[in-house]
């Protein structure tokens, strides 16, 4: 019976990686709970050495690096196998000796200069999204600044004593549910980081044998999964609200206090998330996408909305889009471009665009009704949209998909249940009628 080790998910990505980097000849296998290297050379010999590493998820890139070190001192060098061995041995072992008694603030420090490496040199995380998702110590030098300890991700960190990559991605997620997405997104961008920071492009700020971190594809376990309920409650459709519900929500926002009276702050907070909810409703944002860092005014003939926000998903990014009015009548009536041209304020979402929401509509009594009866969330705005795309417009799922700003089999997979059948019977009806007009 196959030994469970032999099948876990690290073991096979690290045998994957070795096998396409070196070839078939190089091979690695546990013995008694230690890693063993066999390899078969050209003229047929096969030789087999104890790595002295342990077999284990916590130990693969340290396994990974000592095999390619091996076959580059072995094949490129032509030095004997075991004095290679030997050789990686006492480097390591120095190594060991150097972090034996682990700065704490080395993490801090190098963190630091992640900072500064994503937002300026590479330039592929604003410094709001660095403020709000990954963080830092205050800092007043940044624009927007920080005034105090921000970030999810940071303020996690800097709680945590760890001596090596295996413990820190293991703490970093204790405070979020197993397999949800914020639990996900702080060990990505752990591991992301330390993968950098036990690179030559950070100078090797951290040691390697301490601080290099699993495959990217083998970060399940720090993750976690789901609880059947929780599984069985993130797989529910999202709930999209009607027209006219919308209109009543909108409607039901205290933007009629006199601006005379000791309630002029919840008017101004009012008018604030007016625009915002609006803004969603109308052209069908993600929250993160309401802020007017994402949002300007471009002209091709009409002037129109352009955004410019660009979300991870899936090992990819997505693109830049022009926003389409769905009532183009509704952006008329609430001058959506002209509020956008001139700035009009949008609510500070400190805590994150979609808790933002949440929190604000909480109160609500129409909002409070609609949760009750049928389960909306802040992402109904944006369904509302695709559903009336697809249901008064007749769109197809390419056109919305590239409305929305997400690919095609993303909007299959989320929205695929606004594409009713007479609704393609309609889409139908409509090409067959182009076809005799244009043939």
């Amino acid at each position: 019976m196959q030994a469970r080790s032999e099948s876990d998910n690290w073991v096979q990505s690290l045998r994957t990686i070795i096998r396409d980097s070196l070839g078939t000849n190089w091979q690695i296998k546990p013995n008694k709970g230690k890693t063993k290297i066999r390899i078969r050379f050209d003229d047929g010999t096969r030789v087999e050495k104890m790595l002295g590493i342990d077999w284990s998820r916590a130990e693969a890139p340290k396994i990974l690096k000592t095999v390619q070190e091996i076959h580059h001192l072995t094949i490129k060098k032509k030095v004997p196998l075991d004095e290679a061995v030997e050789r990686l041995r006492k480097t390591r072992n120095k190594a060991l000796n150097l972090a034996a008694t682990p700065n704490p603030k080395l993490l801090l420090n190098a963190w630091e200069k992640y900072e500064n490496h994503k937002v300026n040199v590479i330039g592929d995380v604003t410094q709001a999204t660095w403020n709000q998702e990954y963080g830092g110590k205050p800092n007043h030098g940044i624009l927007p600044p920080r005034n105090k300890p921000q970030g999810k991700t940071y303020l996690r960190l800097r709680e945590i004593k760890a001596d090596n990559a295996n413990e820190l991605l293991l703490r970093i997620g204790e405070k979020f549910e197993h397999g949800t997405r914020g639990r996900q997104i702080r060990v990505q961008h752990i591991a992301a980081f330390l993968r950098w920071a036990t690179s030559k492009q950070s100078g090797f700020l951290l040691p390697e044998e301490n601080w290099n971190p699993p495959p990217k594809n083998a970060l399940g376990e720090y993750v976690g999964r789901k609880s059947a309920e929780k599984q069985k409650k993130s797989s529910a459709p999202t709930v999209a609200i009607e027209d006219k519900e919308l209109l009543e929500l909108i409607n039901s926002l205290p933007i009629d206090v006199d601006k005379s009276q000791k309630k002029h702050r919840l008017r101004d907070r009012a008018m604030e998330w007016d625009l915002a909810i609006k803004l969603s409703i109308v052209y069908g944002l993600r929250p993160n996408e309401v802020s007017h860092e994402y949002l300007e005014i471009r002209k091709n003939k009409n002037e129109y909305i352009w955004c410019s926000y660009c979300k991870k998903a899936g090992g990819g990014t997505t693109k830049p889009r022009r926003l389409w009015p769905l009532h183009p009548e509704w952006e008329k009536q609430w001058n959506l471009l002209e509020r956008i041209k001139q700035k009009d304020p949008l609510p500070r979402m400190k805590a994150g665009a979609g808790d933002a929401f949440k929190n604000y509509l909480r109160f609500n009594d129409v909002w409070k009704r609609l949760k009750t009866q049928q389960g909306v969330v802040p992402y109904s705005f944006r369904h509302s949209y695709s559903k009336r795309a697809h249901q008064i417009y007749k769109l197809s799922d390419t056109e919305v998909a590239a409305f929305m700003g997400h690919s095609v089999p993303v909007h299959n997979s989320t929205y695929a249940q606004w594409s009713t059948e007479s609704m393609l019977e309609s889409s139908m009806e409509r090409a067959l009628k182009f076809r005799d007009v244009t043939s």
